[in-house]
């Protein structure tokens, strides 16, 4: 895209970026069903929650702008910790390119940017989650060179409690 222009996020932007993660949330929801869902009240704190990550120094937010509209994002964080290797570690956060734009190159833009953010806090590895089920998450980040090394496994306790005893009896 010609016209597409990545800028860091201002508190100016808060009620889009907010339209946007719930954009984002949807998506994921339509994916996959089994994954958490946002309460009414979680909808009510995410305005503040955006406020709090655009005013943290190790997180970074950019925006995807083609004439004039927001039309993506991607958050990234760094964290530091003395106790593992790699010690200093890029999260990318949460990333969402609305429908009509994907697929141009916005996401690939969004993610250059963002390893610039990465590369000045010396980001020794990057990592990434997404829903099960995304198929465009899956190929966008494999063909980044994402490879899933965790998997994260969710069950409900009635289900587990009932498993256990069936198979302990």
């Amino acid at each position: 895209m010609d016209n597409l222009t990545i800028r860091r996020a201002a508190y100016s932007d808060v009620e889009r970026i907010v339209e946007l993660r719930l954009l984002s949330q949807e998506h994921a929801e339509k994916s996959n069903p089994l994954i958490w869902r946002i309460t009414e009240e979680g909808k009510k704190l995410l305005k503040q929650k955006v406020e709090n990550d655009l005013a943290d120094s190790n997180i970074h937010v950019l925006l995807a702008e083609a004439d004039g509209e927001i039309i993506g994002y991607v958050q990234g964080e760094v964290t530091r910790r003395s106790d593992h290797t790699p010690t200093t570690v890029g999260h990318v956060s949460l990333m969402y390119v609305v429908k009509k734009f994907r697929r141009k190159g916005v996401g690939r833009r969004l993610m250059k940017e963002l390893c610039k953010f990465f590369n000045s806090n010396k980001a020794e590895d990057l990592t990434v989650r997404y829903i099960i089920g995304n198929k465009e998450a899956e190929g966008f980040w494999r063909k980044l060179g994402f490879e899933s090394i965790i998997t994260t496994s969710s069950t409900y306790p009635r289900e587990l409690d009932f498993k256990l005893n069936v198979l302990v009896s």
